[in-house]
């Protein structure tokens, strides 16, 4: 992904909210979107293949990709979208006395299959819809940096690798997806939306692959898990055409 343009088309889409105005879906219409979007990622529970854990550090990553939403009434509708999703941990902090710094960068193509459900039913012109459901996320790159300075040895060094680790990780994952998404209509068009959604999606399963399922250092093992939470911003594009009386 090209991260610099992702950065320019995501601020071009916050300054571009103010100028327009909401609208309510149209039942039995099409939509196709293109989203960008920006991630605070985690990997709950961490393994270190046996060496002392060093601590969470702020983590992002960028998302972006293409999809179909179809609204089948006024109140319920489905989605489908293919994203580049970066995911990952840093960490920072003293490990065996030494002060280190370890990224683990995951690349996933993520295949979020959602049922969305209209919730402002006060304010049908302006519709805000909750999105909930499966997502699927492909391994397609797993790389691990580290650096420490000073300290003991590690009881595994070769934990510590640098470089491609995909071997460690389960080539799928599977989620669950929840999301809150505003749509707004652009001014002069009834076939263009701006979309705005704040999401979550947390790993239902352990990511680490059997061979690298490895206790730490009191002898026990936790199964590690992908968590997110972010913003995205893109626009809808329709691809149905209005039916006539």
């Amino acid at each position: 992904m090209n991260m610099k343009k992702y950065i320019l088309s995501l601020a071009t889409f916050v300054m571009l909210l103010t100028a327009f105005s909401a609208t309510a879906q149209q039942v039995n219409s099409k939509w196709i979107n293109a989203v960008v979007g920006l991630n605070s990622s985690w990997i709950i529970y961490q393994n270190a293949y046996g060496n002392p854990e060093i601590e969470y550090s702020t983590t992002f990553g960028f998302t972006g990709g293409m999809g179909m939403t179809y609204f089948i009434n006024e109140q319920w509708g489905v989605s489908g979208t293919f994203m580049a999703t970066k995911a990952g941990q840093n960490y920072a902090g003293v490990q065996s006395g030494g002060d280190a710094t370890r990224k683990v960068h995951l690349s996933y193509l993520e295949i979020p299959l959602l049922i969305t459900k209209h919730i402002d039913a006060s304010s049908p012109d302006k519709p805000t819809w909750i999105s909930f459901g499966p997502d699927i996320l492909v391994l397609l790159k797993a790389q691990q940096e580290y650096v420490r300075k000073g300290g003991d040895p590690l009881p595994n060094p070769d934990g510590m690798k640098v470089g491609d680790i995909r071997e460690r990780f389960n080539t799928t994952d599977v989620a669950l997806n929840f999301a809150i998404n505003k749509m707004y209509k652009m001014s002069g068009s009834d076939n263009v939306m701006f979309l705005l959604s704040f999401n979550t999606a947390i790993g239902l399963t352990d990511i680490n692959s059997i061979e690298w399922k490895t206790p730490q250092i009191d002898g026990t093992y936790t199964g590690s898990h992908n968590f997110y939470i972010g913003i995205k911003a893109g626009l809808m594009f329709k691809a149905s055409k209005d039916k006539k009386d």
